[in-house]
């Protein structure tokens, strides 16, 4: 078996019997809640001398890839034991790969195998196992023709609470060994997919997009080109991003149907469940330690919702529609706690936006869909208040903007093949300028007094400020210093509108804003 040290890689992973030939994959589900399971219904199972498992390991947030290299290298284990609850559908990928059902996706990506002196870079094609409800897009440097013996993969998942237990006695009753290996293949290392790592302040950053795919590939572009390379305790490898602010202006412009093709690969059964999971105050789930829904609207005695939108319907200024999800009593230290802590919604001009800050944030797989989620949060928040009794805000409330304050926010090494193809469509996209809510700038050459005059306009067309002065250096100084222009994109579209400028100045020509060629 693999050692510890790379067994944690998978999240969670409890070894039992190393001479066992069966493993059981508890997916979602903590283990250790299964091995407390185990211990009162059947203890046996734990017996590192006579259990025929070798090893219990969750598959929760990735790492399938080590999953298979694990099994590839030992092949005595000839049974998969798949039970728990599955969020992703990781289970129905690792039984679609041992099927041989998947497809190359024509991208070859760069590699680099091994450490230190012995590391080689090498190219290889992607394959994704398209599922019910997501895809999976692992490397080719390990196929199910490279295993001396595939595993065959038993569904002992149940939606009754602890039906799994009673069917999994049963098989291992009756389970049957077969005959070991003569031989056991060398290990299949994990590549590490080659992508620079740009200089940035990582302390803090900002976006600010339309719509939840625009903002989504714009994290991604950022995690994937400036985020810090870091190695978190489980053996998680990861760049990060810390107190990363999204806003996104228009979050309802988002049709889920949209998501489920390239290269999004966000399907809509799983969007629909995700939505419909954070709405709901039940833990329906055995061996799930809390919910978002069961937070929000039951966990703390109260139904949050409800409370924020009464508070919307009857003050018309209110800041008080904040919902706190962390639990200082159970919370610290636990080994799962909720990654959402906090939501505040605020009403202007009839919209209810809606602020959330996020203590650790995934943004391969949860960012699109907590923002999804939040998303209905906001559309029931707005029909509870529209509907509460003495009403006071005589407009129907709707969404307005979302922010998402990701405290930690970081992308998994092992999901940038995944990613890839939303990374490419980023990059080839053409750019937008988008509107500085900051305002616009006219700008003018006066030859008479030898100047340049930039007029700072507010977005409704109001004029705000003059800026006089004879070279675009002095200009840029004082806007940036004013905090004039907010967006990357309008300031450099302002240097080079100046630098024109200036140029016509200098040569007593006639300055047009906007036009391509000089006079």
């Amino acid at each position: 078996m693999l050692d510890y040290q790379e067994a944690v890689k998978v999240r969670s992973l409890r070894l039992v019997n190393r001479l066992g030939t069966a493993a059981l994959c508890t997916l979602w589900t903590p283990v250790p809640y299964v091995l407390e399971r185990l211990a009162e219904t059947a203890p046996w199972l734990l017996d590192p001398a006579a259990s025929p498992l070798a090893a219990i390991g969750g598959l929760y947030g990735g790492g399938l890839s080590i999953m298979l290299r694990n099994l590839h290298h030992n092949p005595q284990i000839d049974t998969v034991i798949l039970c728990g609850k599955d969020f992703s559908g990781a289970g129905e990928h690792l039984e679609r790969y041992l099927a041989g059902d998947f497809e190359p996706t024509g991208r070859r990506l760069r590699y680099t195998v091994g450490d230190g002196k012995s590391a080689e870079s090498v190219e290889l094609e992607t394959v994704a196992v398209r599922g019910r409800r997501s895809s999976a897009i692992l490397d080719s440097m390990l196929l199910p023709r490279d295993f001396v013996r595939l595993p065959s993969v038993v569904e002992l998942r149940s939606d009754a609470r602890g039906h799994w237990a009673e069917k999994l006695r049963g098989f291992l009753a009756s389970y049957v060994p077969g005959e070991p290996p003569d031989s056991r293949p060398d290990k299949v290392p994990v590549p590490r997919l080659e992508s620079a790592v740009f200089p940035a302040d990582r302390a803090g950053g900002s976006l600010v997009a339309d719509t939840i795919p625009e903002a989504w590939a714009e994290i991604l572009f950022r995690l994937a080109r400036f985020g810090e390379p870091v190695s978190f305790r489980k053996g998680k490898e990861r760049r990060e991003l810390l107190n990363f602010k999204a806003v996104v202006r228009f979050p309802g412009d988002c049709d889920p149907d949209s998501l489920a093709g390239e290269p999004w690969n966000l399907h809509p059964e799983t969007v629909e469940s995700y939505r419909n999971g954070i709405a709901d105050p039940e833990i329906r789930d055995e061996g799930i330690p809390y919910t978002y829904g069961n937070r929000i609207r039951s966990h703390f005695g109260r139904d949050m919702l409800e409370t924020a939108a009464r508070d919307l319907a009857l003050e018309l200024d209110s800041r008080h529609a904040y919902v706190s999800l962390w639990d200082n009593a159970a919370d610290p230290g636990a080994p799962d706690a909720p990654c959402l802590c906090s939501l505040f919604f605020r009403k202007i001009d009839g919209r209810v936006n809606l602020a959330a800050t996020v203590r650790s944030h995934n943004a391969s797989r949860a960012w699109p869909l907590n923002c999804l989620g939040l998303l209905k949060l906001m559309e029931l928040v707005c029909g509870l208040a529209n509907a509460a009794p003495g009403k006071r805000e005589p407009l129907e409330l709707s969404p307005g903007s979302l922010t998402v304050v990701s405290l930690s926010l970081t992308l998994n090494e092992e999901d940038l093949p995944s990613v890839r193809g939303v990374l490419d469509a980023y990059a080839e996209a053409p750019f937008k300028l988008r509107e500085d809510p900051c305002g616009y700038f006219r700008i003018q050459v006066d030859h008479d007094a030898g100047e340049i005059a930039v007029l700072h306009h507010a977005p409704d067309g109001a004029l705000l400020e003059e800026y006089r002065g004879k070279t675009p250096d002095g200009l840029s100084r004082r806007l940036a210093r004013n905090l004039a222009v907010s967006d990357p994109g309008h300031a450099m579209y302002v240097g080079s509108q100046l630098e024109r400028a200036w140029y016509c100045l200098a040569r007593g020509l006639e300055f047009v804003q906007d036009k391509t060629k000089l006079a």
